[in-house]
């Protein structure tokens, strides 16, 4: 048996290389603070422990591999990624099959992990203009992989993370992406993507809350508010940006469409993000999916170097506003990410908001600024 600590954990293979084990996990702490909230109630300030996954991935000969996770949290495990892939070649072209419960591809952040994303948090884009069954699903995917594109569909259930959220719920999605320039120095990224959800005949309702100024702070958020009788649910998006040198910069824009039975609401999300790469790195673009990756330091802690610096800013907005109960929201961030290792990252985002509610407790306009750091161990 070999052994690989390229990876910073090891990596276990058979004499031939055929069959091969490696642990993953990711651990996130989270801090963050809120002031000044014209409501007392939404300026707090804590702590808590966001994220503790732990798993495994490998594959088993030239085409099968496999990858489990589950992250505990509230006190309980529940699983995340459990899936296998089977990845062959046609036409030229790479294609991959997936079996099992895995993240789906819907928006340039949704599409990626979180180890990847430049933010504490994925965009509104992302978090907002998601399906009912979140941003995983039991089913199956196809994609097809070409020199400067790649397309990926997906019939998805129930995510085997959340049971009972999205009970019988299924969703077909499909996302596509072209570089239509491709040079060592840039890369131009263009996609689309969009999803129908249908809904079982005996749920209720539809709601969900987005997390604005940080994910700590649940009382300050954008509610879409509880939507009765839903038949179903429709959502796309388009994605422009691209990498130049040490420089990135992406514009999302996303709606969700949901029909009940006595009406149909429309959910728009907005979000433009550009970053640069203070110490020299290239940025964590995939031009192969189209989607954000582990910066690689030039100079990690780890062989005397200072690690990877990089400066990102996003404006984003949310209107839930359609809904009788909805919300809207628009966040300024400036965030700052220390990448000691490719597997450690430290961040700080601090935001400028404003939400308007239109009923409830929170019920008018406010708005305020909000502090919120991050260790982050992914391996």
């Amino acid at each position: 048996m070999n052994v690989n600590w390229d990876k910073g954990v090891p990596e276990l293979s058979s004499l031939d290389g055929q069959i091969t084990f490696r642990p993953k996990g990711r651990i996130i702490l989270d801090v963050g603070s809120t002031t000044g909230s014209n409501r007392p109630e939404r300026n707090l300030s804590g702590d808590e422990f966001r994220t503790l996954r732990l798993g495994f991935e490998g594959r088993v000969g030239g085409h099968l591999a496999y990858s489990f996770e589950s992250d505990f949290v509230d006190h309980k495990a529940v699983v995340k990624g459990a899936y296998l892939v089977w990845r062959d070649h046609w036409r030229a072209n790479d294609v991959e099959f997936t079996f099992g419960n895995r993240l789906s591809e819907r928006s340039l952040e949704g599409s990626s992990g979180s180890d990847g994303v430049p933010f504490m948090e994925r965009n509104a884009v992302a978090s907002a203009i998601t399906p009912l069954k979140g941003f995983y699903g039991l089913g199956v995917i196809g994609k097809v992989y070409g020199r400067d594109w790649h397309v990926a569909t997906q019939v998805a259930g129930d995510d085997l993370g959340k049971p009972g959220v999205a009970r019988d719920t299924l969703t077909y999605l499909a996302r596509g992406h072209w570089n239509p320039v491709k040079t060592p120095d840039a890369t131009l990224h263009v996609a689309a993507w969009s999803y129908y959800e249908d809904f079982p005949a005996d749920l209720n309702s539809v709601s969900r809350n987005s997390s604005w100024g940080g994910h700590f702070n649940d009382r300050l958020q954008v509610p879409l508010g509880t939507l009765r009788d839903p038949l179903d649910g429709t959502g796309y998006g388009l994605e422009f940006g691209g990498v130049a040198g040490p420089s990135w910069t992406f514009l999302e824009v996303g709606r969700r469409e949901i029909q009940t039975r006595p009406d149909h609401v429309d959910i728009d999300a907005l979000a433009l993000s550009a970053g640069w790469m203070i110490t020299g790195e290239t940025p964590s673009y995939s031009s192969r999916g189209g989607t954000l990756g582990k910066v690689h330091p030039r100079a990690p802690l780890s062989k005397g170097g200072a690690g990877a610096f990089e400066l990102a800013l996003r404006y984003q907005l949310l209107d839930n506003s359609d809904a009788p109960s909805g919300a809207k929201g628009r966040e300024a961030t400036v965030g700052v990410n220390w990448r000691l290792e490719e597997w450690l990252r430290l961040m700080v985002n601090v935001s400028h908001w404003d939400i308007e509610h239109k009923v409830g407790k929170f019920a008018g306009k406010d708005a305020g600024d909000s502090l919120a750091g991050r260790l982050q161990v992914a391996f």
